[in-house]
């Protein structure tokens, strides 16, 4: 029964990831739309909540929570007052939100739990396979189509025309966003160097570097600023983490030299990172502007990404969403109130005319739970960074497993800065947010009672 059961997580989490990606591929949200993308989010939610219920059922006889565990449940109490308190603004939208939130909460942080280590391993390779085997078509299709110039301009999901040249910024595709299209190869990307360094199969291998190859050059032809700083920063991490992984390995760690060897391995990799995006950018670029179409000289330029306006725009969202926070200080707007309460009570505003979500994870945090929320939630990640820190300052080493779960939520947070909806939707950064927030407490926690036996 206890085999049957991780499968049935196993595969839940397969579909949850292949769920999540299809939902910005372009062909795939056009099929789903209506009744299909109604069910298919259901069973989600369902599923992840039936499965919820196992997790706790199983969890029964543990002994009493830890303080992440406490500081989890009274974030999700945070949110269910919050949500009373807006009671007047999409209530059914609040509770469904809180209800998505808690089942994936449970779900995903109590998963390094239920699941042997080995099988939790197994799981996420399974899902790099099958995700990035969907996701491969979506790039190369992207990549040809603008090296063909099949099409200049494509239709959204939602019927609005956008650009998917390179020439005007970034590249579309068959992706409605290409910040978030960008960010899912970046997490496949890690999800496949750590398949290819956990298996011995040689095909499996090449699969593996293939896809690695054709999600870079969709990475790169994005011209995504946000995923090249979350690119840049994971690398950097991982880099000082290895190095300090190896001198920490000796007798003594000398900090003088590991300082400058961080340093010295860090501009190697920045280097290279920059070596690979020359060698892909500017070639595919100069061929798609011998190929563009004439067209007059403001014709679909993008006005939103010039050097007046670096953040594209964000920099106005955040501002008028710090101007909201002020209306509800401590529990928030809950999860899906704030651009409702905006569009009744300021119907001329910048927000209610644009409609804009706060595009970014630690703003949306605040807005929607409040100083009371967002407090809860920082005190359970800094427990999280503090008890990590004190493992790796130990004489036990960090094992590639640890290594690759620390890269990751590194990465999932360098990446909400400037995007928002990570915590309270259905998505791929959600599921492997807190599946590796639960690895890392699990390790931390073993590493605490060897350290204390």
């Amino acid at each position: 029964m206890k085999n049957k059961l991780q499968r049935i997580f196993c595969c839940y989490i397969v579909f949850y990831a292949l769920y999540s990606v299809s939902t910005r591929f372009v062909p795939t949200a056009v099929l789903w739309e209506g009744p299909a993308a109604d069910i298919l989010y259901k069973s989600i939610i369902i599923g992840g909540g039936i499965l919820s219920l196992f997790c706790l059922y199983v969890l029964r006889n543990n002994r009493k929570p830890d303080t992440q565990t406490i500081l989890l449940c009274l974030f999700i109490l945070v949110l269910g007052v919050s949500s009373l308190l807006n009671y007047k603004y999409e209530l059914a939208g609040n509770i469904l939100g809180l209800a998505t939130f808690a089942s994936q909460l449970i779900l995903f942080y109590f998963l390094p739990k239920i699941l042997t280590e080995d099988r939790l391993v197994r799981c996420l390779q399974f899902t790099a396979f099958y995700t990035s085997f969907f996701w491969n078509i979506g790039c190369v299709t992207s990549l040809w189509q603008y090296i063909r110039n099949i099409h200049y301009t494509i239709l959204n999901p939602e019927g609005h025309r956008i650009r998917q040249g390179i020439v005007d910024g970034r590249l579309f595709g068959l992706f409605s966003d290409p910040n978030f299209a960008a960010f899912t190869s970046l997490i496949l990307i890690l999800l496949l160097l750590f398949t290819i360094r956990k298996t011995s199969f040689f095909p499996l291998k090449i699969y593996g570097w293939t896809s690695i190859v054709i999600n870079t050059c969709y990475i790169i032809m994005s011209n995504s600023r946000t995923i090249f700083i979350a690119a840049a920063g994971t690398i950097l991490f991982t880099v000082v983490l290895i190095t300090y992984r190896q001198y920490r390995s000796n007798e003594e760690v000398d900090l003088g030299r590991f300082f400058i060897q961080s340093a010295k391995r860090g501009l190697i990799a920045l280097a290279a990172m920059i070596v690979v995006y020359s060698l892909i950018f500017f070639p595919l670029r100069q061929m798609g502007q011998m190929m563009e179409p004439e067209r007059a000289v403001n014709d679909m330029v993008r006005e939103d990404v010039d050097a007046d306006n670096f953040t594209n725009n964000r920099s106005t969202i955040w501002k008028n969403y710090l101007s909201l926070y002020k209306e509800k200080p401590l529990f928030g707007f809950s999860v899906r109130s704030a651009l409702p309460y905006v569009t009744d009570n300021y119907p001329d505003s910048y927000l209610a005319k644009t409609q804009y979500v706060t595009h970014n994870g630690y703003l949306s945090l605040l807005v929607e739970a409040g100083a009371v929320g967002f407090c809860v939630m920082g005190a359970f990640f800094l427990m999280i960074f503090l008890q990590s820190l004190k493992k790796l300052r130990h004489k036990e080493t960090a094992g590639e497993n640890y290594l690759f779960f620390t890269s990751l939520t590194v990465s999932i947070l360098i990446f909400m800065m400037c995007f928002h909806d990570i915590f309270f939707t259905v998505n791929i950064e959600t599921m492997l947010l807190f599946i590796a927030v639960g690895y890392l407490h699990c390790a931390n926690k073993r590493s605490r009672v060897a350290q204390s036996a």
